[in-house]
């Protein structure tokens, strides 16, 4: 027998972390970009008219079920492996079975979306459209074998093999269905997911050592910290009062003639009031980030003030979806801005990233927007108590 000859174990071994090294920090900033894409199709097909083209459905299902998940996954699992937390082995497993398990799922999903529109028409289930619940339990299958070796490392290695695996399969199964669910009912905040792990394996990848810098302060100027406090005070006091008018307008006076109109011109209202608190929030975020949040201050009152005018066309105006999605697109981009700061690389690099940073808070801006008449006053609130929280005080003026 030759001496210089591997055995199987080590062989296989070998192979696995020649295969686990092309998994690199850049390549897993590859696949959170690509995931983060995925995210945003979905998304972009939900929340537009898009959703009612031929095959529309499909393809949403097909990007927020199976490739959106798939690479985020892939993206976890070469973070993991690249800062030690997983063995080349593990990695592989937990890559190898995400492939059938994102894909069971997304034919689950559609096997149910077939078989529900089936149902309505009154047309029998094929094979396929009833076979949703085997076909998701398949799905689980995988997708607790993808999950099994990021499980393991919570338990001590001393521990009996034995305990460490019922452990690992307990707590492993209940894991992959609710993250099947997750990504069913919650997609829409998926990109968030993409857009973090985009940005830990770029900063990675880049390996700087600078420490983030410190969290957010007040201007050292008493006048600006004055400032805020009386504008955050304000917008409290005529956020409630737009509430009110929201809810019991139209009992109020001749202003409304229902609650739906009481509801529209309270919401409009209340996006306006946002705009100041925008302002203060801004003054208190200058000296962190620097000259971009003057553009950020910008872009998001320009977006409570299209909100503000989609609440004063009222409900069922054709301008009101377009001027809240227009909203949500500069409250997203907004937001995008500081965050690009952050990026290491390029400048061609942080631009990609500020873009579909972007993109992926427009999808939670829609929700903003549409509710910044009773978000404002919980941030006026929040930021007053911070104001006058004894480290804050203590500041030199």
């Amino acid at each position: 027998m030759n001496p210089d000859r591997l055995s199987p174990a080590k062989t296989r071994a070998a192979r696995a972390d020649a295969l686990a090294g092309r998994a690199t920090y850049k390549w897993a900033a590859g696949c959170a970009a690509v995931s983060l894409a995925a995210f945003l199709l979905a998304a972009g097909i939900l929340l537009t008219g898009a959703l009612y083209w031929p095959g529309a459905d499909l393809v949403r299902i097909l990007a927020s079920m199976f490739l959106g998940p798939l690479s985020l996954t892939l993206t976890a699992a070469a973070l993991s492996y690249q800062s030690g937390r997983l063995s080349a082995p593990e990695a592989l497993l937990t890559a190898a079975a995400a492939v059938p398990g994102w894909g069971l799922t997304a034919a689950a999903a559609i096997s149910w979306s077939a078989g529900f529109t089936a149902a309505d028409a009154g047309v029998p289930l094929n094979w396929f459209e009833a076979a949703t619940l085997p076909i998701l339990a398949l799905a689980l299958i995988a997708g607790t074998a993808a999950l099994l070796p990021i499980v393991n490392t919570l338990w001590s290695p001393h521990r009996p093999l034995a305990s460490r695996t019922t452990q690992s399969l307990l707590l492993a199964a209940p894991a992959a269905l609710a993250l099947v669910i997750a990504f069913m009912v919650g997609f829409l905040f998926a990109p968030f997911a993409a857009a973090g792990l985009l940005y830990v394996a770029l900063r990675a990848e880049s390996a700087d050592p600078r420490p983030m810098e410190p969290t957010t302060r007040l201007p050292d100027s008493r006048s600006v910290r004055t400032a805020v406090v009386v504008i955050a005070g304000g917008t409290l006091l005529v956020g409630l009062l737009c509430i009110g008018f929201a809810l019991s307008g139209s009992t109020w006076s001749n202003l409304a003639e229902d609650s739906t109109a009481a509801m529209n011109l309270g919401l409009a209202a209340g996006a306006l009031n946002a705009v100041p608190l925008t302002v203060a929030v801004g003054l208190m975020l200058l000296p962190r980030f620097g000259s971009v949040i003057r553009w950020t201050a910008l872009l998001v009152s320009g977006a409570f003030l299209c909100e503000a005018a989609s609440q004063f066309a009222g409900a069922g105006h054709p301008w009101q979806w377009p001027l809240t999605l227009s909203g949500a697109v500069l409250l997203g981009f907004g937001i995008a801005l500081p965050a690009g700061k952050l990026v290491p690389g390029s400048s061609l690099l942080r631009l990609g990233v500020t873009v579909g940073v972007g993109f992926a808070g427009t999808v939670v801006g829609v929700f903003i927007v549409a509710g910044a008449g009773f978000i404002a006053p919980l941030v006026s609130a929040g930021l007053l108590v911070w104001c006058f929280l004894p480290q804050v005080r203590q500041r030199p003026s």
